[in-house]
This record gives structure tokens, sequence and C-alpha cells, in this order.
């Protein structure tokens, strides 16, 4: 099988043979430890692979990285390397995507668990009690039915994602629509919901790793808190109370409402300035 890649306005041939790619060169083929530039005139990228070698996507290597690979997506999730936050750390920047990704019954296809952001907020908005979400409960999306499947890779309108990432989402709605009711202000919703990912950041309450909190899944947070910030309304409701618990007014009771308008925060990543106002790790 041959993949035609394009790396900076240059085709590259990517051949897949018996579970393994290697790049064709003047009729010869390169395998990923081959890596002398000045011999070869190798493209500088990672291509992205299924475990069969079937290539899904590419990355830009960093300046200190080796300049070319070929690697599986199971390798590139080791490493910690993500695409789609580019304030975060391990981010590379993606330069391809397989054009057959989003093709049914292609083998690409098949390397994702297929959804679209709508989908993704289906699961969100339903209400569910916090405790759901604790690591392989209803509430956990990477790993229901509806949600992740437990694929590692998921395909959001054509855009890859690391399934965890996206796990994130419902868990921030959630809980952001529980601090928002709570404090009736947005930016302190936001934050304290950053926090309770930092406490629960593997699934587990204080399970969070020791290394650094820069990470995609802690900006998925925040984009989740803000797109839920533009997607629900925050319903105020006077109620009569009888005795005296709340006075002779009564109490204002608060909740959060399903008001749809646009997905553009879940679909965005975090600018410089969105980071420095609802970042709640140090550096």
């Amino acid at each position: 099988m041959e993949t035609i890649v394009e790396i900076g306005g240059m085709p590259y041939t990517f051949v897949t043979e018996d579970g393994a790619t290697a790049l064709r060169l003047d009729d010869k083929t390169t395998a990923s430890n081959d890596t002398d530039l000045g011999t070869l005139n190798l493209p500088e990228v990672w291509l992205v692979t299924r475990s069969n070698g079937v290539p899904l996507f590419a990355v830009k290597p960093d300046i200190c990285d080796k300049p070319f690979r070929i690697l599986s997506a199971e390798k590139l999730y080791a490493e910690k390397i993500q695409w789609f936050e580019p304030l975060a750390d391990f981010y590379r920047e993606r330069l391809w995507v397989n054009p057959e990704s989003s093709v049914e019954g292609s083998e690409v296809y098949g390397a994702y668990r297929q959804h679209t952001w709508q989908s993704i907020i289906d699961f969100a908005i339903v209400d569910r009690p916090s405790l759901v979400y604790y690591r392989n409960l209803p509430g956990d999306w990477k790993k229901q039915p509806e949600g992740g499947a437990k694929y590692l890779l998921c395909l959001v309108e054509g855009d890859p994602y690391w399934t965890d990432g996206l796990g994130q989402i419902p868990f921030a709605v959630d809980t952001f629509r529980k601090y928002w009711e709570e404090t009736r202000e947005v930016d302190s919703a936001v934050r304290k919901t950053g926090q309770t990912g930092l406490d629960w950041a593997d699934g587990t309450l204080g399970g969070s790793d020791d290394g650094s909190k820069n990470v995609y899944d802690n900006f998925i947070i925040i984009r989740a808190c803000l797109w839920a910030s533009e997607n629900f309304e925050l319903m105020l409701e006077k109620r009569a109370m009888s005795g005296q618990r709340f006075g002779i007014d009564g109490a204002t009771l608060a909740s959060t409402v399903f008001k749809p308008a646009s997905n553009v925060r879940l679909e965005t990543s975090i600018d410089a300035g969105l980071l420095e106002k609802y970042k709640t790790w140090g550096a």
C-alpha cells in the first residue's frame, strides 16, 4: 500500500507492507531508523501510524528532536506528544492528516473513534452526580461505548485528538456548572473547575501526577468551561420557604439551563491571554 504525504509542498511516498511502513526515495525505501539527512534528503517529519503500519497523520519535530521518524500512535502517546494545544507541554505542529480518516470502511477510519462536537456535547450536557466521573464509572467518557469506547484516538470532524483529552470535556462541563451555580461567577467557576481537575488528574482524588501540570488535559478543561459558560444560562429563582430557615424573603436558588449557542470554544485551542487568566498551576 502506498500513501502520498505532502510536506512543505513536496509529495513523499510511504510504502506499507507486512505491518511496516518506509519512505520511498529514488525507488528505494527508507525505514525510520535511517536518518542521514545529507545522504537521503529525508523530510523533517514524524509520520504516525496504526500498529499495522497504516499512516494516520504527521507532526513537525522540534528543533532538538530526531528530524525523521516513523512511529506508531501508541509510541507517540507514550512520549506524551500532542498537536492540538500549542501552549501545552510536548506540542508538535500537525502537518498532515490522512484524507481517508473520514472514509468509512478504510483502514485509517478504523483507527479512530469517530465523533462530532455535537456527539460529545450530547454526552456532556446530561446531568449526573459528580462521583460518576471517577475512573471507569459511567461518566468516564473515554471508556463509555457512546464516548471514547476505549480507543486511543478520536477523530472529531476531521481532526485527531487523544481520547483521554476529549474525556475531560464532560467532567469539566458538569463541574463548571456546579461551581457556577454555587459562586454565580464565571471566572471563579472556571478556576475552581481547573483546580478540581488537578486534584483528580488520574481519575482518583489526590491522584494527580508529580510532573508538569501544563498538559493538554488541563487546557481542554478550560476549553470546556468556556464553552459551557456560553452555552448554558444561569437561572436564579426566588422561592418562598416555610419556617424561619431562610428568613421572610425565602431563598434564591441557582440552576444552569442548556441554551446552545456555538461550539467555537470547544474547537479552539487556548491562547496566552486565556491561559494567564485561568491557569491554576505553576510554571
